[in-house]
């Protein structure tokens, strides 16, 4: 007993010995000492309800700002490595004309099924079960909810198409490039992660023999490792050409589109962006330079972007370093132009009426774990300017105005994809 009581009383000594030295205190107080310290816009901490830490996040910070228990972080942590779970799919409904799909995530089950952004889907079933019409948005969330992982599910678009897949693990990719007579895409390999497959399903017949359509979703997971690979190829190809789709590209990891503007620098600027804090301190994010000959993209190649009101953050980012370097001219910028029907659905449901530009997402996050408890605050941390140390695009985005082609688009997204093959006789014209 004596000895039981020796380890607890050993036990308990420590704990205190590690948050005096810690400086510990009380979630609440780390919650608003961080804030005071990191956050860049001013904020009344006297407003904070000491019990309802995520409540004044949401309040009181901006939106990019969060918080996080330690469990919910671990998850977003493993989703941003790539390991996902259900139909790889993101949503909306639209009332008389049902489901769109606006993205779809590389090697999921919707992906590998055929389903694509831009698709609009009217009904569905569990396979053997009965069909039934997608009259809400709660209609479709509830048919995916009642299917386990492994169960069939039918999902009938609108023009009769019917896509059968089944939610699952799986490990997102994040790019794939298109040719004239081929494609490449990243699917499970035999020894595990992900590994490059030549298929000729996705090639996009109407791009110019010396010309290569790659598309970047997001700056997570293996998504620089994937470009590396592609860019081995595009070189190998001989191609002249390059069409780099960041449309609703939101951005990611900051170190990712590092390692992807070396692709792009020229050798005499080695900065991809800076970062500056709210007491003019600033950080210097550096162009990634663990990478070969066989990974730039030639300056003899023309290289045309794609975005849109959803191209963000760390893609902006991306496009700035290539106009600072000269890889990349403001007339080879195509911006969506949204149809008049898109538009005005996005007034009714309350989004934002952004069109012809980028989203304009200027400012950095950075998170800070609670050492004691593994909770995680993200904050707004910084302004975020081009290589020339004095281009914000935040709040602006890129513009018509600065240059940028705009190239007509009825949605956001449309199956056929009609804005990419008009920016291709944009391309063809010049």
């Amino acid at each position: 007993m004596k000895n039981r009581l020796f380890k607890t009383f050993i036990a308990v000594a420590l704990v205190l010995i590690v948050c005096l030295f810690a400086g510990c205190t009380s979630s609440y107080d780390w919650f608003v000492k961080t804030i005071e310290k990191y956050y860049y816009y001013p904020v009344d901490a006297s407003a904070f309800d000491e019990n309802d830490l995520k409540g004044n996040a949401n309040k009181f910070l901006d939106r990019y700002s969060a918080y996080y228990t330690k469990e919910e972080y671990a998850a977003t942590l493993k989703s941003n490595a790539g390991s996902k779970s259900g139909l790889g799919i993101s949503y909306s409904y639209v009332p008389d004309r049902g489901v769109y799909i606006s993205s779809v995530s590389g090697n999921s089950p919707a992906y590998i099924c055929g389903l694509r952004a831009g698709e609009w889907l009217k009904s569905g079933s569990l396979q053997g079960g009965e069909e039934a019409d997608f009259a809400s948005a709660a209609d479709f969330q509830n048919l995916i909810n009642s299917a386990s992982d492994g169960v069939k599910l039918n999902l009938t678009s609108t023009d009769g198409t019917v896509y059968t897949a089944a939610k699952s693990q799986y490990t997102a990719s994040y790019t794939y490039m298109a040719m004239k007579n081929t494609s490449w895409v990243f699917k499970d390999s035999a020894s595990g992660g992900l590994a490059a497959y030549e298929e000729f399903t996705e090639a996009i017949d109407y791009l110019p023999e010396d010309t290569a359509y790659i598309k970047i979703s997001q700056f997570y997971g293996t998504a620089s490792k994937e470009f590396d690979i592609l860019i081995e190829k595009f070189n190998a190809s001989g191609c002249k050409s390059l069409i780099l789709d960041l449309r609703s590209n939101g951005g990611g990891y900051v170190s990712l589109m590092q390692d992807i503007a070396y692709s792009f620098s020229d050798g005499t600027n080695d900065l991809a962006m800076l970062a500056r804090d709210k007491n003019g301190r600033e950080e210097k994010f550096k162009i990634s330079k663990v990478r070969s000959n066989a990974h730039k993209v030639s300056r003899d190649v023309n290289v045309y972007v794609l975005a849109n009101s959803g191209t963000a953050s760390a893609s902006e980012a991306l496009m700035g370093a290539m106009i600072s370097y000269g890889a990349l001219k403001w007339e080879n910028v195509f911006l969506s132009q949204y149809g008049e029907d898109y538009m005005d659905w996005l007034e009714q449901s309350g989004q934002e009426l952004k069109t012809s530009r980028t989203y304009g997402k200027g400012i950095m996050q950075s998170s800070f774990e609670n050492g004691m408890t593994g909770e995680v605050l993200k904050l707004t941390t910084a302004q975020i300017y081009w290589p020339d140390k004095t281009t914000c695009i935040h709040d602006k985005g890129l513009t018509v105005g600065d240059g940028c082609t705009p190239v007509y688009t009825e949605w956001q997204h449309t199956k056929s994809d009609g804005e990419l093959k008009a920016a291709v006789d944009i391309i063809k014209s010049r």
